[in-house]
Parts: structure tokens; C-alpha cells; sequence
């Protein structure tokens, strides 16, 4: 029979293996009991990065809606051009549909598009352009003196700026109430054409004092029907008097 040998385990000879491992027990078990597993927090979201549903609000804290960024005039020829002035024309007549007046349409149009904001009467209206516009005019007359070295006092151009008003003022107040009519703002856009380049060809052609003094209301009347024309007409009236100071049809004839 096999002889069977036993391995009896010296304790001394392993002692210093069994008390590393009882260290790294006791380390292990105190690290367990002394930290704590540290979970990731949730933060909550901040409210000023949710996005709202509606509309954005604008700097008075009112709701901004894109319909806000359209011009008057195009939202007006959106008006016309739906139909909805004579369906209100009709309504007006008792269904006859015969036309309506041209300002009570506007009102109507006005209303629709917001008619809760308080509107500014025309004759204050015209009035605050005339008082911008006079001092434009009162300017390019000083300017216009001071160009040929005629002296003028204070108290001059205050008096023909006095007697500018009643004629810019009729001028602004006609446009303000009738602008939204097609044929005046055709001859809006005529009249800024015709006024820019006759500015340009007198700079070009008559440099007297005589003729020049005519400059201050072109360069005023060319200033303001530019200002309240659409872009499209605007840009018209730029183009055709900047091609009529390069092309200059009257230098061969001069």
C-alpha cells in the first residue's frame, strides 16, 4: 500500500503571510464602514434654459409675434388682396356690395391689424414731420449762404423757415392720409425722382446763389418722400438719381 504523507503547515514559517493578510482585511473592512459610496446628484434644470411654448416676449413685455415684423403696407396690401374689405363692404351695405369709402376701409384694416393700440390723429401727425422737416430746410439754407460767403443772420433763416411751414405742411399731411392709395405713392416716388435729380442737376449746371437757393426744399422734399416710401420704392428713387449724376444727360448740351 501507498504510504500517504501529510503537509502539516509550519505557523511559524507562515506567520508573517497570515498577518499581511489579516491587515489587508482589517483595511478593507475599515474602508467599507469609514466611506461612503457617494451617489451622482441630480440638479435640478434651470428654469431660464427651458424652452416656453408661445409666443416671445419683446422688451415691454408684451408677447413679439412674427406677424409684428411685417411693414403696415404690406400687411395692408395682404388685407386687399384677400378679399376682406369687400366681404366688409358688403356687410356695410346690407349685401349690395357696393364700394365703401377708402378711409373707412383703412380704419377697417387699421382695426384688424390692432386696433387696441391708440391711434395718433393725421393733423399730429403731419405736424411732427413739418417740425423735423422745417429744421432740415432752415439748415440747407444757412448752408447754401455760407457756400457762396453771403453772410446771414439767425433771424433770416428763422423767417424763411416761417414761411416753408404752411407748404411742407400741407405737402406732409396730404401724403400722410393718402399714402396708402397706389396712385399716390406713384406720385410719391415721381416726385422724389424728379426732386433728387433736379437737386443733382442744378449742383452740376447752375451754381448761382439765385438758382441754388431753390436747393433746400428739393434736398427736403427728396429727403422726406424718401423716408416714407416702402424699400422697393426708395431704392428706385436712389438708383435713378444716382444714374442720373453719372450719366449727367445734360452735360452735352451745355
Amino acid at each position: 500500500m501507498g504510504k500517504i504523507t501529510t503537509i502539516n503547515s509550519d505557523a511559524e514559517d507562515n506567520a508573517p503571510l497570515i498577518s499581511s493578510l489579516k491587515e489587508l482585511g482589517d483595511a478593507a473592512a475599515e474602508d467599507t464602514s469609514s466611506e461612503h459610496v457617494e451617489l451622482p446628484k441630480l440638479e435640478h434644470p434651470n428654469v431660464s434654459r427651458i424652452v416656453r411654448a408661445g409666443p416671445n416676449l419683446g422688451p415691454d413685455g408684451k408677447p413679439h409675434y412674427l406677424i409684428d415684423d411685417i411693414p403696415d403696407n404690406e400687411k395692408l396690401r395682404l388685407i386687399r388682396e384677400s378679399g376682406l374689405l369687400k366681404k366688409y363692404a358688403k356687410t356695410k351695405n346690407n349685401g349690395t356690395g357696393s364700394d365703401i369709402d377708402e378711409d373707412e376701409a383703412m380704419d377697417f384694416a387699421q382695426d384688424m391689424m390692432g386696433g387696441d393700440e391708440e391711434k395718433i390723429p393725421t393733423w399730429m401727425d403731419a405736424l411732427i414731420y413739418t417740425i423735423g422737416l422745417v429744421a432740415i430746410y432752415g439748415l440747407f439754407e444757412a448752408l447754401v449762404n455760407q457756400q457762396y460767403n453771403v453772410e446771414i443772420t439767425m433771424l433770416e433763416v428763422v423767417e424763411r423757415m416761417a414761411k416753408a411751414v404752411p407748404a411742407i405742411y400741407f405737402i406732409v399731411y396730404v401724403s400722410q392720409k393718402y399714402r396708402h392709395i397706389r396712385v399716390v405713392s406713384l406720385l410719391m416716388l415721381m416726385a422724389s425722382c424728379a426732386s433728387g435729380c433736379y437737386f443733382v442737376h442744378l449742383n452740376l449746371h447752375s451754381p448761382r446763389l439765385g438758382i441754388m437757393r431753390r436747393a433746400p426744399g428739393l434736398v427736403t422734399m427728396w429727403i422726406y418722400l424718401t423716408f416714407m416710401m416702402d424699400v422697393r420704392p426708395s431704392i428706385i428713387s436712389a438708383v435713378v438719381v444716382c444714374l442720373f449724376w453719372a450719366i449727367d444727360p445734360f452735360k452735352l448740351s451745355i
